[in-house]
């Protein structure tokens, strides 16, 4: 699998901070950092940050709350990125967004499904807990994140579901969820 080029800096972290301000409040959002700055400190990596900030809002909101909150937030981060650019290099953002934030290799994408390659997440924070795909709401930003850019891209999409990890490879499938008349 290649290599991720980008860094969860914290230019990436006030984004999602920022974004997730939007969705919850400042108060909550506030509660939350106090929070995982007691926790894990100031020593940690981008990776680790962003988990013990989604597993705070999963501690807050419950599994299912987290799930939404955090599919949300990814959805945001994408109609942020289809603001900024214009849609003919939607395609382009969509596969390579996240290797320049820091998640994961890329996201393939096909007429019907899109794969998350080699996430940051799954190898080091997740499989060590004891979770599998998707069993964590940090899982569920990329998920909004596809969700958004396919909408967009891909007539009659109303959504996408997770499927399977090939394990393997490294890659989380997603199918996309169509309208009667897609």
């Amino acid at each position: 699998m290649g290599e991720i080029k980008g860094q969860i800096n914290q230019e990436v972290i006030d984004t999602l901070v920022s974004l997730t301000k939007n969705i919850l409040g400042d108060k909550a959002v506030e509660q939350i950092l106090n929070t995982i700055c007691e926790k894990i400190g100031n020593q940690c990596s981008g990776r680790d940050i962003v988990f013990a900030f989604a597993d705070e809002i999963q501690n807050m909101y419950g599994q299912k709350g987290g799930y939404a909150i955090v599919r949300q937030l990814g959805r945001e981060v994408a109609k942020v990125l289809m603001e900024k650019y214009p849609k003919e290099e939607w395609e382009d953002l969509l596969e390579k967004s996240l290797n320049t934030f820091g998640f994961a290799y890329k996201i393939e994408r096909n007429k019907n499904e899109a794969y998350i390659c080699n996430c940051v997440f799954y190898e080091d924070v997740l499989k060590p807990r004891n979770l599998g795909p998707i069993q964590h709401c940090v899982c569920w930003c990329g998920c909004g994140f596809i969700e958004a850019f396919v909408k967009g891209l891909e007539e009659g999409v109303k959504g996408i579901q997770w499927v399977e990890r090939d394990y393997e490879n490294q890659k989380c499938k997603f199918i996309f969820l169509r309208d009667k008349n897609g």
